[in-house]
């Protein structure tokens, strides 16, 4: 990039000094520089990128881009020294690094973007599922298509495990870079509420975005409930009249998503209308009648009514005709870790960790001794542990029972611990309170929290060892008992005291569940040959 058009996207305020020549490369991390790189310094609120400019200077950075000159107040003294007798290195003032950063990365991937088709989806609960269902249905229907998300990240055949629900502006244009060169169509993204607040997007032009719903959650970061539906809002403030806006309407808070947007909405809703139903629901799936689209799904739950809503209206903004979008719908099974239904682990290979209501793990113990249901959820929100106990409630059989495990995130926002332990035993018949990722935070006190907001004394067990929680809950079920396994979902890790260890709540589950069908056939082979010496 030439310096001339470096000037000309970021408008600074103040210039010092001057680099002859070109620069390729951007980085928001000094540890990353190289000769000739632009460094922009970020202020985030653990660290401030302006105290590494030195240590960009060191490196060879060409460009610096700071909300603050040399000697000023907010630059660290060593800058100076730092740089020395430089006669080639550019101090560019603005007033909001942010604010440019994204802009700058997408220009220096050549604005990747705008030869796609690009999805953002953004809420508090169902973005991950929303946009695993529209990229499953886009690729079944044969277009190339990649996905940006929590879980992970989809290039071609490539699957990438995700750090960030959207990565920070230079890796997401890196990575819009890559989709494009594969020829994308299409390109799908969960946007978080720190993303937008953040401006890592700055430089996109979305062509439909998505409002699923906002319930409490994160703020430890946007510390009140105002401030958090102002970061999700900034992704409709910034669509133009081209573009279109998928909002669901039983949430209060769409309208004030979609004040001032300029797009076209379309909204839709199960408790407003009509127009979409749920026909037929059971722990097999749902049939929905979406606007006069039947839609069968291997998903249950009324939350899952909205997210295959959802995706098939955001299928339809994109082109996709009806009938196809209905029926690649039946088939895609949604995110990993989402009420994932748990079967036997054989050979140290999972049997099948396989979305709720689909049919596999044939000709194993599984199928051959009945044996209690086990899902893991990721739902560590109260509005998202709601859906998804209400769900299993809904489907399960008057002789069932429910029995939820699940814990709170440490060093995250604590009024959500009581309101989530209450809605638990609302809902399950048996609770068992555990870690989740406790982070720097001992998990008795997290459990503490948790608890003041229930009353219960009956069927209410506590285990910090998460594993052990898991597995007592299974080896202790019987036939009749629907274990849920929530709050990590698809993590592969647990996080504690700022190590991450291997830990996955599905494996562990599958082995539990193995380890008690043994038992019982072993029991069930015992009694048969008990019998036999009888008769003999």
């Amino acid at each position: 990039m030439r310096i001339h058009d470096l000037i000309h996207i970021t408008h600074p305020l103040e210039q010092q000094g001057h680099f002859d020549g070109e620069v390729t490369r951007m980085t928001l991390d000094s540890r990353q520089v190289r000769s000739n790189d632009v460094f922009v310094a970020l202020k985030g609120s653990e660290s401030d990128g302006h105290r590494f400019i030195p240590d960009a200077i060191r490196k060879g950075a060409a460009v610096i881009i700071a909300e603050n000159m040399p000697g000023q107040p907010g630059m660290p003294p060593s800058t100076t020294k730092a740089i020395g007798n430089s006669e080639n290195l550019l101090f560019l003032k603005v007033a909001d690094t942010r604010e440019v950063a994204g802009e700058l990365a997408q220009a220096f991937w050549d604005y990747p973007a705008r030869s796609m088709k690009m999805v953002g989806i953004t809420g508090t609960n169902g973005k991950t599922t929303i946009a695993t269902l529209v990229y499953q249905v886009l690729i079944k229907l044969g277009y190339n298509t990649g996905m940006i998300g929590t879980v992970d990240t989809r290039l071609g055949s490539e699957v990438r495990p995700s750090r960030l629900t959207t990565p920070d502006a230079v890796q997401l244009a890196a990575t819009l870079g890559e989709m494009s060169s594969l020829d994308s169509a299409f390109a799908i993204m969960e946007v978080s509420s720190h993303a937008l607040e953040q401006q890592r997007v700055g430089g996109i032009s979305f062509d439909v975005a998505a409002f699923t719903n906002i319930s409490q959650d994160h703020l430890d970061y946007h510390q009140d409930m105002a401030s958090y539906k102002n970061a999700k809002k900034k992704l409709f403030a910034g669509l133009d009249e081209n573009a279109v806006a998928v909002v669901n309407r039983d949430d209060p808070a769409y309208k004030e998503m979609i004040d001032g947007c300029a797009a076209s909405i379309w909204s839709f809703g199960f408790e407003s209308d009509t127009d979409f139903r749920i026909l037929d629901e059971s722990p097999e799936g749902m049939v929905l009648d979406l606007d006069g689209t039947i839609v069968s799904t291997p998903l249950t739950g009324r939350y899952n009514a909205y997210n295959v809503a959802q995706a098939y209206l955001i299928c339809l903004a994109l082109g996709v005709a009806k009938n196809g979008a209905a029926g690649a719908l039946g088939e895609a099974t949604g995110a990993p870790g989402r009420l994932e239904r748990i079967l036997e682990y054989r050979n140290e290979v999972p049997g099948s960790a396989v979305e709720a209501g689909t049919s596999q793990g044939k000709g194993t113990a599984a199928n051959v001794i009945p044996a209690p249901t086990v899902f893991v959820d990721y739902a560590h929100t109260p509005d998202a542990l709601e859906n998804v106990l209400k769900a299993l409630h809904s489907v399960r059989s008057e002789q069932e029972t429910l029995h939820v495990v699940f814990g709170c995130g440490g060093d995250r926002d604590r009024t959500k611990r009581p309101e989530m332990g209450r809605i638990a035993e609302k809902y399950a018949d048996a609770v068992t309170l555990t870690s989740d990722n406790p982070r720097s935070e001992e998990p008795e006190s997290i459990i503490r929290d948790i608890r003041t907001g229930m009353t219960r004394t009956d069927n209410l067990f506590v285990e910090v060892k998460r594993r052990k929680a898991i597995r007592s809950a299974i080896l202790e079920a019987d036939t009749r008992t629907i274990v849920l396994v929530a709050g990590k979902g698809h993590e592969t890790y647990q996080e504690v005291h700022g190590r991450r260890n291997q830990f996955d709540d599905r494996k562990i589950a599958a082995k539990a569940l193995t380890e008690w069908i043994d038992r019982r056939l072993s029991r069930k082979g015992a009694m048969n040959n008990n019998s036999k010496e009888e008769v003999s």
